[in-house]
């Protein structure tokens, strides 16, 4: 049987894949078209994501700190409506 230890690790290796699938199936796409607008933003959605607030973090930092975007999830699920989507901005750089 793994030990906790493996099992933290393992999960964390999912969580990164996951968050990499992301970025190229809905970040990168979403950046494309972004560019082709004159936008120096994008938001793509993150709705159904497994574990959205971990795996959330794990693509804001491959963004900020592996590509050199500013990203941000953005997360809100209240009385007043919902809100499930990665910001990513390129203007200040």
């Amino acid at each position: 049987m793994m030990t906790a230890a493996q099992a933290k690790e393992k999960t964390m290796e999912q969580i990164t894949q996951v968050a990499k699938e992301f970025i190229i199936n809905y970040a990168e796409p979403a950046i494309d078209e972004a560019i082709k607008e004159g936008k120096f933003k994008a938001t793509p959605s993150f709705e159904g994501m497994i574990n959205p607030m971990i795996t959330g973090a794990e693509v804001v930092r491959i963004l900020t700190c592996d590509h050199g975007f500013e990203a941000e999830h953005v997360y809100y699920d209240g009385p007043n409506g919902c809100a499930n989507y990665i910001l990513i901005k390129w203007e200040n750089d």
